[in-house]
């Protein structure tokens, strides 16, 4: 039996205001630099169908993907972004306690000064009825961050740590992070949750990454409280088609594989479930101007 709590509800007004106050910080103290780059992109992933991980008989597919759009301004010194994502999650199985609309904005910026490099992000994660109906609960703020020391002046390699929901629940882990630029191209190791490799060029990329989050959830009565967390180990090749130099936007092409994708919420007759829905294949489009 599911014990049901009251709503530790947040103002919408003051959540929206709370976020205003995020970006206005954020154009204030970016760097103004000549050669700081800024870019908006619109982004879909579309992920191969997951077979139902449990024998039941009337178990269908779980579809899943991803539409998201967002500005991005880059410099020497580091960057800021602002990003909106929508993920269709669909289990059709059982009873879940949340409608598979799962919505996520976000703030997120990158610092460098002499040895010390943060990274951090912050913003509301929740499904569409959440935000339809304005009744939020405090899961639905969520967050980031990592912060590094490099060993040396002009040392590659950095150690520190980060917290984040990669891995599942909110924890702590200690990162190491390494980078190098030769004639092969770019690297970029940050132990234990990337391996990035750009060509010459930026026209090939190839990433390994941990991929993972926290969205709060509401059932359908809105009536229950609770959380969904989805996490994966993501491969994917790139190719850039065009920079976007010309008339028309600059285009990425990726194909990977989303491996050990695994899914954990709250069932309102099952209780607590916690997914292995396995591997696939899947490709996206970005466009940026």
């Amino acid at each position: 039996m599911f014990k049901t709590r009251y709503f530790q509800t947040i103002d919408p007004a003051t959540l929206w205001f709370c976020l205003r106050v995020a970006l206005l910080i954020a154009a204030l103290v970016l760097p103004h630099s000549a050669r700081a780059t800024s870019e908006v992109y619109l982004l879909y992933r579309q992920w191969q169908p997951y077979s139902w991980p449990q024998d039941v008989p009337s178990a269908r597919e779980v579809s899943r993907s991803q539409r998201g759009l967002g500005w991005r301004r880059q410099s020497a010194s580091g960057g800021w972004g602002v990003d909106y994502d929508y993920q269709p999650l669909r289990l059709r199985t059982g009873d879940p306690a949340h409608n598979g609309h799962l919505h996520r904005l976000t703030v997120e910026g990158q610092w460098q000064h002499r040895l010390y490099r943060l990274e951090a992000r912050a913003g509301v994660a929740g499904t569409s009825n959440m935000f339809k109906y304005q009744t939020f609960h405090r899961d639905v703020v969520n967050g980031r961050v990592a912060v590094f020391r490099a060993l040396g002046q002009g040392s590659p390699l950095g150690l520190g740590i980060g917290g984040d929901h990669r891995f599942g629940s909110f924890r702590w882990l200690p990162r190491v992070r390494w980078q190098h630029t030769g004639i092969s191209g770019h690297w970029l190791v940050d132990l234990p949750v990337m391996l990035r490799w750009q060509s010459t060029g930026d026209r090939w990329q190839f990433r390994i990454a941990r991929k993972g989050d926290r969205w709060a959830t509401l059932d359908q009565a809105r009536a229950v409280e609770s959380a969904l967390y989805l996490r994966e180990w993501r491969a994917e090749l790139s190719y850039r088609v065009s920079s976007g130099e010309g008339s028309g936007p600059a285009m990425v092409l990726g194909i990977g594989a989303s491996v050990d994708t695994r899914v954990r919420y709250r069932d309102l007759q099952a209780g607590t479930l916690d997914l292995r829905l396995g591997d696939a294949l899947v490709g996206s489009i970005r466009l940026g101007w």
